[in-house]
């Protein structure tokens, strides 16, 4: 996401307007986002924090960071402990690319827990990709494999309640949690002979092709509609689509959404 970014982690014009940042980030993993966050903000006092539903990934704490990354596990469909006295705490919360980690009708909830936390002034960020443009769908004669990764998006998100278009709804959800300034920045990303990196066209065609892969353990009965009967063609289109991604290059688009929680509620 940095190559794509041109390495621009947040968008948000508090970035500029504050030196010192309280931040958190939602769905940390590992906290990778928060330790790089400092490439971008050299000359800003940050406090850095993460939250996500599991600890596996969390690094044992660097006594030696030049930044101290505090994470915590938590899941933010529920509301942040009052222990944790989090309520109007951060200057910036930061999420991305949880489409497959929150149902649809989670989306509301999800983000009113992240306001909750957020200063007066502050700003909140949503990072989701527009995996699919209903209005301009992949050709089925010339992409035919681009056309049955569609179908394999949508069955794979409302089969397990979530939604491959909530890209296109972030604006809405953060205007209907009371937010102001909301403004929406986009960035081509790429794959394969669309990446932006000559280097990583192959492999990046290679691990985008690797993450549909565990699928094949949850195909129905009558398999995926538009897609694949079963397991065995399943894996033959997925070879087929890496090689047609390869060709001609698969490119949804980044989707940088904010906004300004009020001065006064």
């Amino acid at each position: 996401m940095n190559t794509t970014t041109g390495g621009q982690l947040l968008v948000v014009p508090s970035v500029h307007e504050k030196k010192s940042l309280r931040v958190l980030d939602s769905g940390a993993a590992d906290g990778f986002w928060l330790r790089d966050l400092p490439r971008q903000l050299p000359s800003h006092d940050l406090e850095l924090y993460g939250v996500d539903i599991g600890s596996d990934l969390f690094p044992a704490p660097d006594d030696n960071a030049a930044h101290r990354v505090e994470l915590r596990s938590h899941d933010v469909r529920t509301p942040f402990p009052p222990s944790w006295d989090w309520s109007s705490k951060f200057d910036v919360i930061n999420q991305r690319l949880l489409i497959w980690g929150i149902q649809s009708t989670e989306w509301p909830r999800v983000i009113s827990n992240l306001v909750s936390s957020l200063k007066p002034g502050g700003y909140i960020q949503l990072v989701e990709a527009e995996w699919i443009d209903p209005k301009n769908p992949a050709d089925e004669k010339t992409r035919p494999q681009l056309r049955k990764q569609a179908a394999l998006q949508e069955w794979s998100t409302a089969t397990f309640g979530m939604d491959i278009h909530i890209a296109y709804k972030l604006e809405g959800l953060l205007q209907d949690a009371g937010l102001e300034d909301v403004r929406k920045f986009q960035f081509d990303h790429g794959y394969g002979a669309l990446a932006r990196s000559k280097d990583q066209r192959n492999v990046s065609a290679e691990l985008w092709v690797e993450c549909f892969r565990t699928l094949d353990e949850k195909i129905p009965d009558g398999g995926i509609p538009g897609v694949a009967a079963n397991s065995t063609e399943f894996h033959e289109f997925l070879d087929d689509l890496e090689v047609e991604i390869k060709t001609y290059g698969y490119q949804p688009k980044l989707n940088y959404v904010y906004g300004r929680k009020p001065l006064t509620e």
